[in-house]
Parts: structure tokens; C-alpha cells; sequence
């Protein structure tokens, strides 16, 4: 699943690669078709927006102000060519392609994409609910411990996924966020001190904001259960986590329970 991190470098690429440039619009694929994107087929991009996982694509297109929403969830993914390079993936199996003189942006897959008003995308309940983003340059981090905080005696790991809380933070910054903290995700909320709380919600914002700026993620302890903990040598562990058995990784030694 894209994290916030990629979400926020992608919107700024595209912001780059085409804002105020004519935009050509086409759905190769019926999904794109549906989603109405035949409305901004020769607008204008004036900016793009990050909210937590979402992107905002903001255009003037035919007299009135229209904003094409994607959400990539695990199958999701956004691609920005030169004209003629060649795509990953099938070019008619392609949700959206947008295409200036100079860059073509191409999604393919996702559960969310669509053409919205200004003020339909106001009264969107998902959006409205979603918690500050751990990227916006006014995110406070005492604010989001507080957030974590109010989710009652939840497991910090499964919180930290919660975007009513903190919005942006996925799997893979979970883990990563409490092992640079060295705090073990499986304590419950109500045990964990203050600073505690907020030393995850920095360190985690600390690395997103690296992940951001680079296009690197952190790989200390995603996906490297059996293997030795950079810190310790002791054996990393995984296991599902929450309603929805994401999985969990962290060192039983450095993050004691």
C-alpha cells in the first residue's frame, strides 16, 4: 500500500511535471470511463494535494474549478513518463492517463478514483474524518500522541494505522516508526507514558519525512523477521496485528513488551 510519504512525493512530481500546462485526459480502461474523467480532458492542472493516503489532483477545466480524487490502497499505482517511454503495465489496461507535451502521469488499479466538485470533495465523510497529516509542515506531534491517545486501550501498532487519528502512516512506517522509538507495538495505548506516545509519533514522522524528500523507505525491521536486529543481533519477529492482521515487525529485545 502507498504511504503518505509516496503520496506527498508523487503529488509533488506531478505539480512539477505538469501544473499550467493544457492536460489531455483519457481512460483506456472502462473503470477510468466511469469515473468521469472525460470532464478535465483539456483543462488546466493547478496543483496537486496530499491529504494523509488520498491525491487531489486540482484542475479548471470547462468554466468550473473539478478535483480527481485517487486512493491507491494495496493495488494502486501512479507512473510519470516522457511522451514515448515505454509503461509498465498494459497501456489499455490504464485507469487514467494524463498527458502534457513534455509528461504523461498514468494510474493504474485502486478502489478510488473520480471526478468531484470542490464541494462535493468538502462533504466526502472519509476525507472529513481523516486525522492531521503527519507530513503537513504544521503537524503538531504532542497533538498527534494526544489523537493516538483518545483511541482508547487499542495496541499502539493498530493505532498508528488508524487515519481518523494520524493521517498517512501505513504498515511499513508503523513498524519502522516504534522500532526507531524502541517501543514495542503491542502495548496497549493506556500503558504507554506521554512521551512515549510522542516519541513514536516523532520518530515516525522523522522517517516519513526522510522517505518523502528521497523516495527511500526504511527496511531496519519491515519484512526482515528471522533476521538479526541491526541494533542487538536478536532475532527480529512478525506477526498480524488488528482487525485486519497487518502484519507487525519489531525486535522482542530492543522493544520489550
Amino acid at each position: 500500500m502507498a504511504e503518505g510519504d509516496t503520496i506527498h512525493r508523487l503529488a509533488r512530481r506531478i505539480a512539477e511535471a505538469m501544473a499550467g500546462e493544457p492536460v489531455a485526459v483519457r481512460a483506456p480502461s472502462p473503470r477510468g470511463a466511469a469515473a468521469g474523467l472525460a470532464r478535465l480532458d483539456g483543462g488546466r492542472l493547478t496543483r496537486a494535494e496530499a491529504r494523509g493516503k488520498h491525491l487531489l489532483l486540482w484542475f479548471e477545466a470547462g468554466g468550473e474549478e473539478l478535483v480527481l480524487h485517487s486512493h491507491l490502497a494495496m493495488s494502486g499505482s501512479w507512473h510519470i513518463h516522457r511522451p514515448g517511454d515505454r509503461w509498465r503495465y498494459r497501456p489499455d489496461s490504464a485507469w487514467a492517463v494524463l498527458s502534457t507535451a513534455t509528461a504523461e502521469a498514468v494510474q493504474w488499479n485502486g478502489p478510488t478514483l473520480r471526478v468531484l466538485r470542490p464541494a462535493e470533495l468538502s462533504r466526502d465523510p472519509r476525507l472529513a474524518a481523516l486525522g492531521p497529516d503527519i507530513l503537513d509542515p504544521a503537524f503538531d506531534v504532542d497533538a498527534g500522541a494526544k489523537a493516538l491517545r483518545r483511541r482508547g486501550d487499542r495496541e499502539l501498532g493498530e493505532a498508528l494505522l488508524d487515519q481518523t487519528a494520524i493521517a498517512g502512516i501505513g504498515n511499513i512506517y508503523k513498524s519502522e516508526g516504534c522500532f526507531r522509538a524502541r517501543v514495542n507495538p503491542w502495548r496497549r495505548l493506556g500503558d504507554l507514558s506521554d512521551e512515549e506516545l510522542a516519541a513514536v509519533v516523532a520518530a515516525t514522522r522523522e522517517l516519513m519525512l526522510a522517505g518523502a524528500g528521497s523516495g527511500r523507505m526504511p527496511k531496519q525491521v519491515y519484512r526482515r523477521a528471522g533476521r538479526p536486529c541491526p541494533r542487538c543481533r536478536t532475532r527480529l519477529r512478525s506477526r498480524g496485528q488488528g482487525d485486519d492482521a497487518r502484519t507487525t515487525y519489531w525486535c522482542p529485545h530492543c522493544q520489550p513488551g
